[in-house]
C-alpha cells in the first residue's frame, strides 16, 4: 500500500523543547486538520494536545518514546508552543499572513492591511544552546527557555521569610482551569493555583488553597519566583498602522490560517 508508506515514512524534523527535551515531529495532514479543529476538545485544548500526540512520532520524554493525548495535556506549556510552531512551520512554511483592520481617520472607516511575520525569527530559538543575552535581547517575543531543565513538577523554592514551597510549571491542564473560571473568580492568585502551588507543613508539601498565611512581602516572593521559573509566552507579535504609527500586539496563533493554508 504505496500511500500509506507514504504518510508513514514522510519528512520528519527534530528539535530541541524549552524543558530540554526532544521530539520529532512528522508532517501534518488532513486528518490532524479535522482533530484541530473539534470544537468540543478546544474548550479544554485537548484538541492540540490529541494532534501533538499524533504527530510526535520520537522523543526522550517518555519510555515509550511516544506521547499519549494525555501527556501533552501535563506538559509544559512553553513546550506545547514550541512544538506547533515548529510543526507549522515544517508542514506550511514559516511565513504566516494575516490581515489586520485598522479603524479611522472617518467615523466607521475600516482600512485593511496585509501583514506577514516569519514565525522561525520572531517566535524560536535554537532550544539545544544556552542564549547570549544579545540573541534574547533580540527576540524579545520568542518562546523562553525553562531555566530548570527536564524538571517540570514540584519545583522548590523558600521565600525570604523562610516558607517552603514547590509549584508545577503550567501545562494546558492548568491553563484550561483558568480559562474556564467565571470571569469574577479569574484573580491573580488562581495562576499560582493553577501551577499546583503547595507549602512545605511539617515534613510534607500540602496544596495552598487560600493565600491568608501570606504576607504582601511573600507574594511578591512568590510571583516573581514563578514568573522566573516559568515564564509565559504570549504569542503576540507587533504591527504597526502605516497611516498613524499606532502598534499592537496580535496574537499569531489565533490567525486562521496559522494550521490551515489560506484558501484565497
Amino acid at each position: 500500500n504505496t500511500m500509506e508508506d507514504q504518510t508513514l515514512y514522510g519528512k520528519k524534523l527534530t528539535f530541541k523543547l524549552p524543558s530540554g527535551y526532544e521530539v520529532t515531529i512528522r508532517e501534518q495532514n488532513g486528518e490532524d486538520d479535522d482533530i484541530l479543529s473539534n470544537p468540543v476538545d478546544a474548550k479544554t485544548f485537548m484538541n492540540i494536545s490529541k494532534f501533538i500526540a499524533g504527530i510526535v512520532t520520537d522523543t526522550d520524554i517518555t519510555a515509550t518514546r511516544l506521547l499519549t493525548a494525555d501527556d501533552v495535556q501535563k506538559m509544559p506549556s512553553l513546550d506545547r508552543y514550541t512544538i506547533m510552531i515548529n510543526s507549522r512551520i515544517f508542514s506550511l512554511g514559516k511565513t504566516l499572513e494575516f490581515r489586520y483592520d485598522w479603524e479611522g481617520p472617518a467615523e466607521g472607516q475600516v482600512r485593511t492591511i496585509d501583514y506577514e511575520v516569519d514565525l522561525k525569527e520572531e517566535f524560536l530559538f535554537d532550544y539545544g544552546t544556552i542564549p547570549t543575552m544579545q540573541e534574547m535581547e533580540a527576540k524579545p517575543n520568542a518562546i523562553p527557555f525553562y531555566p530548570v531543565s527536564k524538571q517540570s513538577k514540584g519545583i522548590t523554592f523558600t521565600t525570604k521569610s523562610g516558607k517552603e514551597l514547590c509549584f508545577d510549571l503550567l501545562s494546558a491542564e492548568g491553563e484550561s482551569y483558568v480559562m474556564n473560571l467565571p470571569m469574577n473568580e479569574r484573580t491573580k492568585n488562581q495562576e499560582l493555583i493553577a501551577r499546583n502551588l503547595k507549602l512545605k507543613v511539617g515534613e510534607n508539601y500540602e496544596i495552598v488553597k487560600n493565600f491568608r498565611m501570606f504576607s504582601s512581602q511573600d507574594m511578591m516572593d512568590i510571583r516573581s519566583t514563578v514568573k522566573g521559573m516559568d515564564p509565559i509566552f504570549p504569542g503576540t507579535t507587533q504591527i504597526e498602522d502605516p497611516d498613524t504609527g499606532q502598534r499592537i500586539m496580535v496574537p499569531v496563533m489565533a490567525v486562521d490560517n496559522f494550521f490551515y493554508p489560506r484558501e484565497n
